[in-house]
């Protein structure tokens, strides 16, 4: 059994190793106690002002909001040497990197409301960088690979199977576009994952030509000694074919269907090349782009769930009979939830109804969630079991989904990617008709929801009628870490249903944080299963959840974990369900009928 609650958002633990001995305690309550210090107060997270007294040399990220409207502080913090790396408008705030030593000078300067730490960050303009491979064989040309299905049988590309041929052509297509908001495509790059068994003669040139809604564009011949150091299987590699100046890119080039031609027409008879994945690496910088996967297909037909298959626990409670397959179909329908984490796989259980892919977190990364919590978080919200002819069902198998993706392929993020996130996703929650955000993660830092950059910005979505599930944390204890710790949202603790539909055997996990915040608010809110719960995630062989815990394979498609990280997406499909027969409840009435 795994415990693993969520992709944490790092911090800086300062407030945790770092000790003030008692006599400088009290010079700080002198301090505090003087009346220059009341005249001009430290809006600061006492960890950071450690840090500060600590190495007052080093550079440090931090979140800085505001009390006014106007660029004063930003040109502060420039003339204290920093610099501003994002903007945050959604809480009126702003990221910057920030020498610690100045961070008490500017605490005290009458437009800032509070700062406090965020991990450590790039510059502004640092490239985001994905790859997305090809899962389908393209149509643009007649295929003439052999086994040309395993070139792209994978969702998360290579596999070590191989198609090949020789004096042959073929095209790949289906790859996905994981679009970073505010930034424009920069470079695109054919990624061949490939070997020759023997070395290559002059003329085998494999020529590349990438069509964009069946249109090719100019080609790219790559030169043969490419695979001079890729002789034989065990010494496959990697292989990037520069494409940017073909045509002129922009994000919804992916939506009218990209398909990358591989033409080696005038190989040798006897020469041939095996690829065992076709990729596209995009790299995008800080730019005017606001084209693509702008999904307007329509919703999903109403249709019976087949519910005489089902295992887990949690779809027995529901009652598809009772619930889904009544003359109304509550299954979620016309409901869009925002899962953010650390990306969701489009395939398989999820297909057709992730209506936009966006990436806030800067790191090189794959385009699907090569992590793995993102997507089983989102199967348990909208997985309808087509793969496990209907065994393992998500609790609204209709419901549409955004995939907002926070964290890098290890499951790390930060706090000024989620606030980020929440931002676009507010921007944004009439196109999509965004009506739930789940966020089964936390903050490693405590802090007050009066001053936590994160609470804040889920209460303006919770104020916009966007309702805002969480999980309650996995500690076990009574400390509640941001956005557990939110009196408005819904916080989710876990329960163990020790595999019954009875409620008399439930108990409560013994990994579920619980508490009273010091605002008096009781969390958890709710709380729903979390312990054992079997979900889709795809090729979890080869994800890093899957390989770190071998043991909680199912099969290669399905997986079980445990956290609150499971609980919540369990509340979210509720909320799902509930707001497709009740279309007009605010999130107050949701979190007041879900309660009561």
């Amino acid at each position: 059994m795994m415990e693993y609650s969520k992709n944490q958002v790092k911090s800086i633990n300062w407030g945790r190793q770092l000790r003030i001995p008692l006599v400088l305690l009290s010079l700080l309550l002198l301090a505090v106690a003087s009346p220059a210090a009341l005249a001009k107060p430290i809006r600061a997270q006492a960890a950071l002002l450690q840090m500060a007294a600590a190495q007052p040399g080093a550079r440090v990220a931090v979140i800085v909001q505001k009390q006014v409207r106007d660029q004063s502080v930003e040109e502060l913090v420039t003339g204290l040497g920093g610099l501003v790396t994002n903007d945050l408008s959604i809480i009126n705030a702003f990221v910057a990197e920030i020498p610690a030593g100045a961070v008490p000078e500017l605490a005290k300067t009458e437009g800032v409301r509070w700062v406090s730490l965020d991990a450590p960050v790039s510059q502004s303009v640092a490239p985001a960088t994905f790859v997305s491979w090809a899962s389908t064989v393209g149509s643009v040309v007649v295929n003439g690979f052999t086994n040309a299905t395993a070139m792209v049988d994978s969702t998360i590309g290579p596999n070590a199977t191989y198609g090949y041929g020789g004096n042959v052509v073929g095209s790949f297509a289906d790859f996905e576009a994981e679009i970073t908001p505010g930034n424009a495509i920069s470079k695109v790059e054919v990624v061949l994952r490939a070997y020759a068994p023997v070395t290559l003669n002059s003329g085998d040139d494999p020529k590349l030509t990438i069509a964009v809604g069946g249109v090719k564009g100019s080609s790219v011949t790559l030169n043969h000694h490419a695979f001079d150091t890729f002789i034989g299987a065990a010494n496959a590699g990697t292989v990037y074919v520069d494409m940017t100046s073909t045509r002129s890119w922009q994000w919804s080039d992916f939506d009218n269907g990209i398909e990358v031609i591989v033409d080696q027409g005038k190989f040798g008879k006897a020469d041939y090349l095996y690829y065992d994945a076709i990729g596209l690496r995009v790299t995008s910088i800080p730019g005017n782009d606001p084209s693509g996967n702008t999904d307007t297909s329509s919703p999903t037909p109403d249709a019976p769930v087949d519910a005489s298959q089902q295992l887990n626990v949690y779809n027995s409670v529901i009652g598809a009979s009772q619930l889904w397959n009544t003359a109304n179909y509550v299954q979620g329908k016309n409901v869009t939830v925002a899962v953010v984490d650390s990306g969701v796989a489009t395939t398989g259980d999820l297909k057709g109804r992730i209506k936009k892919s966006v990436n806030f977190n800067q790191a090189y990364h794959d385009a699907k969630d090569l992590f793995g919590h993102g997507t089983f978080v989102a199967g348990i919200v909208a997985g309808n079991g087509a793969n496990s002819q209907g065994k393992y069902i998500g609790v609204a198998p209709k419901t549409n989904l955004l995939n907002v993706r926070v964290s890098d392929d290890n499951g790390g993020s930060t706090e000024s990617a989620v606030v980020g996130a929440l931002q676009w996703i507010l921007q944004n929650k009439q196109k999509y008709n965004i009506r739930v955000v789940n966020l089964s993660l936390n903050s490693t830092m405590a802090q007050s929801y009066h001053t936590s950059p994160l609470d804040a910005a889920l209460e303006i979505l919770w104020f916009n009628k966007i309702v805002v599930v969480v999980s309650a944390g996995n500690n076990g204890t009574s400390t509640l870490y941001p956005p557990a710790n939110d009196p408005f949202v819904i916080t989710v603790g876990a329960t163990d249903d020790k595999g019954t539909a009875t409620l008399l055997d439930d108990a409560v996990a013994s990994f579920s944080a619980y508490g009273v915040t010091p605002a008096g608010a009781v969390k958890p809110d709710l709380v729903a299963p979390g312990k054992n719960i079997i979900g889709y995630l795809p090729e979890n062989n080869v994800l890093k959840i899957g390989m770190a815990h071998p043991v909680n394979r199912i099969n290669t498609t399905y997986f079980k974990m445990s956290g609150t990280s499971m609980a919540a997406p369990m509340v979210s499909g509720a909320v799902a369900l509930l707001l497709q027969a009740k279309p007009t409840l605010t999130p107050d009435q949701v979190k007041y009928v879900l309660k009561a």
